[in-house]
Order: C-alpha cells, then sequence, then structure tokens
C-alpha cells in the first residue's frame, strides 16, 4: 500500500460543477517539475516514486482538465505494459474495480485487448504494449467523480504493481480524417462497444503529422488507404482528436482504429504492392507514429437499461 503522505487532496471545477478529487500521488521530486502536465519522462523509472508517475496521473494533468470544456463523451485510451510482461494478473486485481466504477458514472470500456507483440518488425507495430483498453466517459466531470470512488481508490495500488509502465491519452470526437463507422458520442448515445471478434485483429495508432503539409500528406494516404481496407473485410472504427496526454512521452494528434478480419488479411495487405503503392504519402505526412496490434477480448454483456 502507499503510505499516506502519498494522497493528495486536489479541488476541481469542471463546467461549474466543484468537486475534491483524491490523487494518488507521491512528493514532487518523484516528477521532472519541467515536463508539462500529462508528459512523463522518457528515462526508464530509477526509484519507486518515478515508478509511480510512469503510471499515475498527477495532480497537474488534473488541474489542466478541470480547465478543458466538458461538452460531451470521452475516451482514455490505455496502452499497458504489464508486470510481469505478458501477464495481466496483477492489473486484472485493479481492473475488476476500475471497470465497476467506470460503470458507476455513466461509462464504459468499449475495449479491451490483448497487445500482439511478435509482429515483424516490418510492420512497425510497438512490441512494448500487452494490453489495450478503451475507457469511454460521458463527460470529463465522470472520470474526476471516478477518483473520488473508495473501490477504484483501493485497486490503485494493483494498478501500480502490475504495470511496468501506462500510456494514456484523452481521445474526443473532431478533426476526423476517415470516414469511421463509429464516433466517441456515439458509442454513448447507442450504447454500444467497437465489434471485433476474437478471430479479428484490432490496430490502434496514434498519430503525429510533419509542421508543414503533414496532415494533408496523410489525407492523401488515407482516402487510398480506406476503400483498399474495406475491400479486404476491415473497417476503420475510430478517427478522432488526440486531445491531451495522461501518461505519455509524447504529444500526439490523431488517433485511429482499424479491425482486420485476421492477422493473415492484415499482413497480406501490408505487404501488397498497391499498399507500397500508396505508403510514400503515408510516410511523407508522418513525423512519428504509435500502433499497437491487438486481439479483441470477450466481454460480459452490456446492459442498457
Amino acid at each position: 500500500m502507499f503510505p499516506m503522505a502519498a494522497f493528495r487532496r486536489v479541488a476541481l471545477s469542471v463546467a461549474g460543477m466543484a468537486t475534491a478529487v483524491f490523487i494518488v500521488t507521491v512528493p514532487a521530486h518523484g516528477q521532472d517539475p519541467d515536463l508539462p502536465p500529462g508528459i512523463i519522462s522518457k528515462e526508464p523509472a530509477k526509484t519507486f516514486m518515478e515508478h509511480v508517475w510512469k503510471i499515475n496521473a498527477t495532480p497537474a494533468f488534473f488541474e489542466a482538465l478541470a480547465e478543458q470544456p466538458d461538452h460531451g463523451p470521452t475516451i482514455n485510451l490505455n496502452f499497458l505494459r504489464y508486470r510481469p510482461r505478458g501477464d495481466g494478473t496483477r492489473y486484472g486485481l485493479y481492473g475488476g474495480p476500475a471497470g465497476e466504477g467506470i460503470v458507476g458514472v455513466g461509462g464504459d470500456v468499449i475495449y479491451h485487448a490483448e497487445g500482439i507483440t511478435d509482429m515483424d518488425p516490418i510492420f512497425e507495430f510497438s512490441e512494448d504494449w500487452d494490453g489495450v483498453a478503451y475507457a469511454m466517459y460521458p463527460r470529463r466531470a465522470a472520470y474526476l467523480q471516478l477518483q473520488r470512488d473508495t473501490a477504484y481508490q483501493l485497486a490503485i495500488p494493483d494498478r501500480v504493481a502490475g504495470n511496468y509502465e501506462r500510456m494514456l491519452y484523452v481521445l474526443s470526437d473532431g478533426e476526423a480524417i476517415y470516414d469511421a463507422t463509429g464516433s466517441i458520442t456515439n458509442f454513448h448515445e447507442t450504447c454500444t462497444r467497437v465489434v471485433a471478434t476474437p478471430d479479428n485483429v484490432v490496430v490502434s495508432e496514434f498519430l503525429r503529422f510533419k509542421e508543414d503539409g503533414g496532415r494533408e500528406s496523410y489525407e492523401q494516404f488515407a482516402a487510398a488507404f480506406q476503400p483498399m481496407l474495406e475491400a479486404a473485410g476491415g473497417s476503420v472504427v475510430l478517427s478522432v482528436r488526440a486531445e491531451m496526454p495522461i501518461v505519455s512521452e509524447e504529444y500526439w494528434d490523431h488517433f485511429v482504429t482499424f479491425v482486420f478480419p485476421s492477422k493473415d488479411v492484415l499482413t497480406h495487405l501490408y505487404q501488397s504492392g498497391e499498399f507500397n503503392e500508396i505508403n510514400a504519402m503515408r510516410i511523407a505526412g508522418l513525423d512519428a507514429t504509435l500502433a499497437v496490434l491487438s486481439t479483441p477480448q470477450i466481454m460480459p454483456a452490456k446492459d442498457c437499461d
């Protein structure tokens, strides 16, 4: 368990609604004071305090979140590096209470998956992440409300013990590049989740565009790629704004979700001559990308009553 000094009470107001949040934190010297809210050091954690900052949101983030408009649903996108690698048992002790807490504030985990970490490097999928979760909240205030949930707070030590590192980012509707089948608002209003079977593979990808014409170049790639994906039986599920980091080493501009019928279909498409012909536009447009391939996990039926 954390010492009592590891809990800090932060008073916040979101959309005019005052609230108080108890945040699991550590003394300030565990965090680089020169880093902006939500951004963490790229250096490996050397102490327990530095390890905590690789996983938990800081008070500075919650204060920055409270300053954002609170007009609609958001997703907190989680990439998880389990401790030990590939074994989410300890993290699962946190995941149960966290999932119940999310539902309790009107949200839902709309996608949960195991990361695929053994792909050929030629495909440029990250091998660093063992788990993926899309946690949807009806409002930012709901995420802040969750921080007050006692069962959720008591489970946070299992989150820390069950991960080496976490990447967590706020996503919101807007600035779509692809004609996606869904949106965050639609998932919330229709009480639905990402539709994928265990035979499918799902690409969760962050994009950062080059400053001069990068987005335009990538949009040209996207216009050519989406018909190829759909002809192969796949779909674009989300194309949304990467709004702000919660726990991340970098800033990102956009986030996309692609569903493929199978790993074989994905590898065939990405190795095809047609894809290679358009990939130059993708490369020309991107400053960086972080893509995680995952296998969907079966989730309990959703109660929409």
